[in-house]
């Protein structure tokens, strides 16, 4: 798998685009050398890969889908976007990294999509979502195919080592958690019919 980094947009005509959005901000996590602050520019959610280019940089990025192992609507701050992180130990070749091996191993790459019109955020969301099924994890689905053992889902926190548990207390910050209602996550349906 690979993500790239572009120094010419893609060339629409030949692109099979699911979503175009312009007026977009990217940031990287952690950023690109030379980069403070958002690249301002257009997203292309196509079939092949997802692109992000900045006219006015002369610069963006194409990342593969099997990279993007999570994608989600984020509201974290008033500031709804498209949140990716991409897959462990999976880097852009000028960001700027710790030095330190450990730190480096630790290190996931975030992606931010800030358009300009929140209101195209569950598009662009559903057309990641139908782009990313059209290329599933090979891997992955080796390996599920190859496992008879039962899934096993810690029951709590105390189960996860600090790294897991360091992790999930930085998906549960960037999520919007749903309202809870009558003490439950979700109330049961009601046949009105009866």
């Amino acid at each position: 798998m690979t993500v790239t980094l572009l120094s010419q947009a893609p060339d629409e005509s030949t692109l099979k685009a699911r979503h175009i959005q312009r007026d977009t901000a990217l940031l990287v996590s952690p950023p690109l050398t030379g980069q403070e602050g958002p690249l301002f520019g257009d997203m292309f959610v196509c079939e092949e890969q997802f692109y992000f280019y900045s006219e006015a940089s002369k610069s963006g990025i194409a990342v593969e889908y099997p990279d993007i192992i999570i994608h989600a609507i984020s509201r974290q701050d008033g500031q709804p976007n498209i949140y990716c992180q991409l897959d462990s130990g999976i880097f852009f070749p000028n960001q700027q990294l710790p030095e330190d091996d450990y730190d480096r191993q630790e290190t996931v790459t975030e992606l931010r999509l800030i358009p300009r019109d929140s209101g195209a955020l569950e598009g662009i969301y559903l057309a990641m979502s139908e782009c990313a099924a059209l290329h599933p994890d090979k891997e992955f689905m080796e390996e599920q195919e190859e496992s008879d053992q039962e899934f096993y889902a810690p029951s709590d926190e105390a189960e996860l080592n600090e790294v897991q548990q360091a992790a999930l207390r930085h998906l549960e910050s960037v999520f919007e958690q749903p309202p809870k209602m009558n003490g439950h996550q979700f109330d049961d349906p009601v046949d009105e019919s009866q």
